[in-house]
């Protein structure tokens, strides 16, 4: 295993990683923007037009993938937190633990 590959197991990854690491998943929107603009630069204006599509479509998605991921963590944190309610119920419902046991002992 590698130094960044055991940083990142270890929750211990440095700002660089995460930007070289974004910059890798979001290497084709980044040159679906940026070279129709390189072309826009040098070639001819309306070239501009398309890195402007590409760039909303990139920023479409990204707002829809953000709005997703938001609400699957919030789904997740519910699901948590009713677990946890129900781990507490149960502790004051039976708080000696006796539950099954009748209040007597195991020899009994």
């Amino acid at each position: 295993m590698t130094e960044q590959e055991s940083r990142v197991v270890n929750g211990q990854s440095t700002r660089t990683d995460r930007v070289v690491s974004w910059i890798g998943w979001h290497i084709g929107e980044l040159v679906a923007v940026g070279v129709p603009l390189l072309l826009a630069a040098t070639v001819t204006v309306w070239l501009a037009t398309l890195s402007l599509l590409a760039g909303t479509a990139w920023a479409i998605h990204e707002t829809r993938q953000a709005r997703a991921q938001r609400a699957i963590r919030a789904e997740a944190e519910q699901r948590r937190l009713q677990a946890a309610d129900q781990g507490s119920v149960k502790e004051q419902a039976d708080p000696a633990g006796t539950s099954g046991a009748g209040g007597k002992g195991a020899s009994a």
